[in-house]
């Protein structure tokens, strides 16, 4: 049986694994536009600044399949 103390203690480990964690969102219309913050939360990540363009392309295909496949609906 685990001693109530080492509970305690792997409860306070994840609390500050937890709150040390960081939410960077990551928001592209489906009209393609590029928000200005979008650079930093990339560079905050770790990724080339210039991944936008692909998830810029990605986005404007994906819209354009919902629109296709909307007006080709029966």
């Amino acid at each position: 049986m685990i001693h109530h103390s080492l509970i305690i203690i792997i409860i306070i480990i994840i609390i500050i694994i937890i709150s040390a964690a960081q939410v960077i969102p990551i928001v592209i219309p489906s009209t393609g536009v590029i928000p200005k913050s979008l650079s930093q939360s990339l560079i905050r990540l770790n990724l080339d600044p210039n991944t936008y363009t692909q998830m810029q392309k990605f986005v404007i295909l994906g819209t354009c399949s919902i629109i296709r496949n909307f007006l080709n609906y029966k």
